[in-house]
């Protein structure tokens, strides 16, 4: 049996590697031009919340007052070089249960704009897309974060808590934009995912925002009241 799941694991790898590697010219420049169901890879966006609070002051999204950590900014369509956005002939807007998207996702505008700008771009149905949002999120293991830690560190901490996750498929965003923005401050993680297996992927040439940094500061979670 043990043979068996070894084999199985071998050709699902190799299946996703001749993916990659069929990739071409023509897919890059229909992923360009955002056809939906035509990219490489997913990344999964995950905001640090207290930042997103801090650096948005009088912000009035459940995420603030519900003093939470990290949520999913987006799961997005990548290409080679860019990522394809608000595709046209993308999968029907079907019902959703918002009340399971909040667990991960808590704003409505969030989730209609996340679904309009790159679910639409997936190829998938809403509610599928959500779906594979909530269970890609659901699936990752959260360090605890504070102080100011480098880059790498924080990155060291994600792989140990997510065995599989290596240092190529993982990188961090510290330029997002606020009325009260910082460039040395954790904003987002992002981690990146195979569109087809949906395990852990390389990020392509995505740049790490923090890494240029000696210190990456963690804006501290508040406790819930």
């Amino acid at each position: 049996m043990k043979t068996i799941r070894i084999i199985l694991f071998a050709a699902v790898v190799m299946t996703s590697a001749l993916a990659v590697a069929d990739w071409t010219a023509q897919n890059e420049k229909a992923c360009d031009i955002s056809t939906a169901g035509q990219f490489k890879y997913y990344t999964l966006s995950l905001s640090w919340s207290p930042e997103f609070c801090r650096s948005h002051p009088g912000n009035k999204e459940p995420q603030c007052k519900q003093q939470r950590e990290f949520i999913v900014h987006g799961l997005w369509p990548e290409c080679g070089t860019g990522n394809p956005q608000s595709c046209k002939d993308g999968g029907p807007a079907d019902a959703i249960d918002k009340e399971k998207i909040y667990i991960y996702m808590p704003s409505d505008f969030l989730i209609q704009h996340e679904w309009d700008k790159h679910g639409t771009c997936s190829g998938l149905a809403r509610s599928v897309y959500f779906d594979l949002t909530g269970n890609l999120f659901g699936k990752l293991k959260f360090p605890r974060l504070s102080g100011a830690p480098k880059a790498d560190k924080i990155e060291a901490l994600f792989m140990e808590n997510n065995p599989g996750l290596d240092a190529d498929e993982i990188y961090l965003s510290c330029a997002e934009n606020g009325p009260k923005k910082s460039n040395n401050t954790l904003d987002e993680v992002r981690i990146c995912f195979d569109k087809d297996t949906h395990e852990f992927i390389g990020c392509g040439d995505a740049k790490d925002t923090c890494q240029k940094l000696k210190k990456v500061i963690v804006t501290p979670a508040k406790k819930a009241r």
